[in-house]
């Protein structure tokens, strides 16, 4: 994703400085190089739009080690403060 948002950020740079170049000269050149900003917008937008649907799986995942966790606490077989540490290993990682 980093790496598509540089890509864009130069693409449009470019695009734009050519779209101002180009308006007064060359009007099929300027909607040319606005069309080759456009088929790079699209899909990038359509790819950030599913990433930013997908389930979180990674909050799941911290989730349910929290419960094994309090059940291993419960069990006794973690004590009180290995649970703490364990917690916040967990939540800070």
């Amino acid at each position: 994703m980093k790496t598509m948002s540089i890509i864009g950020i130069v693409w449009f740079t470019l695009s734009l400085f050519c779209l101002i170049g180009f308006y007064e000269t060359d009007l099929e050149a300027s909607s040319g190089w606005g069309m080759l900003g456009m088929l790079y917008a699209i899909p990038f937008a359509i790819v950030v739009l599913v990433k930013s649907n997908s389930p979180n799986s990674t909050s799941h995942h911290v989730s349910q080690e929290l419960i094994q966790l309090a059940e291993l606490k419960d069990k006794g077989i973690l004590t009180e403060d290995e649970f703490k540490i364990r917690k916040f290993n967990l939540l800070n990682s």
